[in-house]
C-alpha cells in the first residue's frame, strides 16, 4: 500500500487553510474573464462529506466515479444559498420551470427542442431507465446492453426479471466502436427483445454515435419493435471532432425513443438528485404512464433549483470546463505514450473518463485495486463493466490541471520502473467502490 507522510503529503501544495468562517460565494476564476476555476480545493471536497472524497485522501486519489471536480457552478451555490436562507424547504411548484429549463438548454446546444408536455421528471437516470424497462418490456422480454457499460445496468436482469443480451462494442487499433451488422443480427435471430438500453456517449469508452450510426439503429429497431432508451447524461461533454446529436432528432426516431438525461455530470450536483424523462411521441408517453406516478418519485426542491439555474445560466462556465477537459484528455494520452507506454488509452470523443488497458501489465481480476494498491490512484475496476472490461480500469480525468499531473505522476511512478512479470497479481477481497 502507498504510504504518504501526514505532515508533508502532497496535497499541502494545493490546499489554503481551511476558512474559519462561511466559504466565499464563488470560486477565485483562474484568469481574467473566467467563470471557471482550475482549481480543487482537497481539504473542503473531504470536509464537505460527499461519496467521492473521502478521509482516505490523500493517500488515494478518488478517480473512481463519474463525477468531476470543478463543481458545482457558482450561480447554483448562490441560488441554493438564498432558498436555505428563506427556509423554503416545504412543497414546491419548480419543477415545470426545471422542465422548461431543460428544453432550452437542449435547443441552444444541440438545436432539438423537447416538448415539455411530453417530458417526465425523475430523481435520477437510473430511476428513469429502470421504469422505462417496467413500462416498454414484459417479464419474458429481453433489453439490449452495450458492453462494456456502465455498470448499474449490468443489473437490470437481476433486478427486474428480464433477459439481457449484450451487443458488444468491438475494439481495434482506433478504439471501441458499434457493430451494426451485429445488432441487425441480434434483433433478427431474437425476438423476444423488446428494448435497446442506449449510452450514448459510451460511457466508459467515450465513442459517440454518428447521425448515420443512430439512423440505422433507428431502422433497425422500428422494423423489430424495439424501443431505445437513450442514456444521454454525458452529452454535454463532446469534444472537437465529434457531434452529439439526440436520438430523438433522427428522422423516425420519436415513435420508438425515450431520451433519459440530467444536469448532474455537467454541473457536479449529483446528490441534488433531478432528472428528465422526454418522449418525442404522445403514445410512448402513454405508454410509459402505466407506471404509477407515485411510483416514479420526483426531484426535490434543491434539485430543482440547481438544474434551473445550471441549463438556464450555465453555458459560458460550461463551455470553459468542456475545454479544459479537452486540454485534459489529449494531455493525458500524450503522457501515458511517452511515459508509460504499456497502458493503453485510446483519446475519447466524450465524458471526462479514461478507459485505461492494464492487461499488459498482469492486473487480474481486480485492475482498479490493483491500480489503487500501486499508485494510490483510486479507478473503477474494468470487469464491472461486463465483457471488454477485462485488464481495463476507468479513470476520472474530470480534475483540475495540477491533480491531473499528480495522477499521471503517480501512476509513472508506481508502476513505470516495474517490469509487467515482476508485478504480483492482488484480487482482494474489499467490495468494490
Amino acid at each position: 500500500m502507498l504510504k504518504c507522510d501526514s505532515d508533508h503529503h502532497w496535497w499541502a501544495r494545493y490546499r489554503p487553510p481551511m476558512p474559519e468562517s462561511e466559504p466565499p460565494a464563488a470560486d477565485t476564476p483562474p484568469f481574467n474573464d473566467s467563470l471557471l476555476s482550475d482549481h480543487v480545493d482537497i481539504a473542503r471536497k473531504v470536509a464537505s462529506g460527499g461519496y467521492k472524497w473521502t478521509h482516505r485522501a490523500p493517500e488515494w486519489i478518488p478517480a473512481f466515479v463519474a463525477e468531476h471536480d470543478l463543481g458545482p457552478f457558482p450561480a447554483m451555490r448562490n441560488r441554493l444559498r438564498e432558498v436555505v436562507d428563506l427556509g423554503g424547504f416545504g412543497y414546491h411548484a419548480t419543477i415545470d420551470h426545471m422542465i422548461e429549463a431543460f428544453c432550452g438548454w437542449s435547443t441552444r446546444r444541440y438545436g432539438w427542442t423537447p416538448d415539455p408536455a411530453l417530458t417526465v421528471p425523475n430523481t435520477s437516470v437510473i430511476q428513469g431507465v429502470w421504469s422505462c424497462v417496467e413500462a416498454f418490456t414484459e417479464p419474458t422480454g429481453a433489453v439490449i446492453l452495450t458492453p462494456p457499460i456502465y455498470f448499474p445496468f449490468n443489473t437490470i436482469s437481476e433486478s427486474t426479471g428480464r433477459r439481457t443480451v449484450d451487443w458488444r462494442l468491438i475494439k481495434d487499433d482506433n478504439g471501441w466502436h458499434y457493430d451494426l451488422d451485429g445488432l441487425a443480427h441480434l434483433l433478427a435471430d431474437d425476438p423476444g427483445i423488446q428494448m435497446l438500453l442506449l449510452c450514448h456517449p459510451h460511457n466508459p469508452t467515450g465513442r459517440v454515435l454518428t447521425t448515420d450510426q443512430l439512423t440505422r439503429i433507428v431502422e433497425l429497431a422500428s422494423e423489430h419493435d424495439v424501443v431505445i432508451v437513450s442514456d444521454e447524461i454525458h452529452a454535454d461533454f463532446t469534444y472537437p471532432g465529434a457531434t452529439h446529436v439526440p436520438l430523438a432528432a433522427v428522422p423516425g426516431a420519436a415513435s420508438c425513443t425515450v431520451t433519459v438525461t440530467s444536469g448532474i455530470k455537467t454541473f457536479a450536483m449529483g446528490g441534488l438528485r433531478a432528472s428528465v424523462a422526454s418522449f418525442a411521441d404522445e403514445d410512448m408517453l402513454v405508454r410509459y404512464r402505466r407506471i404509477p406516478e407515485h411510483l416514479l418519485g420526483s426531484p426535490n426542491r434543491l434539485g430543482c433549483e440547481a438544474a434551473i439555474v445550471g441549463w438556464e445560466e450555465g453555458d459560458t462556465w460550461v463551455d470553459q470546463l468542456v475545454a479544459l477537459f479537452d486540454h485534459h484528455r489529449h494531455h493525458l494520452a500524450s503522457r501515458l505514450a511517452d511515459e508509460l507506454p504499456d497502458v493503453r488509452m485510446h483519446v475519447p470523443q466524450s465524458t471526462f473518463l479514461a478507459w485505461l488497458d492494464l492487461s499488459a501489465l498482469g492486473p487480474g481480476d481486480r485492475p482498479g485495486r490493483w491500480l489503487r494498491d500501486r499508485t494510490g490512484v483510486d479507478c473503477k475496476d474494468g470487469p464491472l463493466f461486463g465483457p471488454g472490461g477485462e485488464g481495463h480500469a476507468r479513470l476520472t480525468f474530470g480534475t483540475s490541471t495540477a491533480l491531473l499531473d499528480e495522477i499521471i505522476d503517480r501512476l509513472v511512478s508506481g508502476i513505470g520502473t516495474s517490469p509487467a512479470s515482476s508485478l504480483e497479481t492482488d484480487i482482494g477481497n474489499s467490495a468494490f467502490h
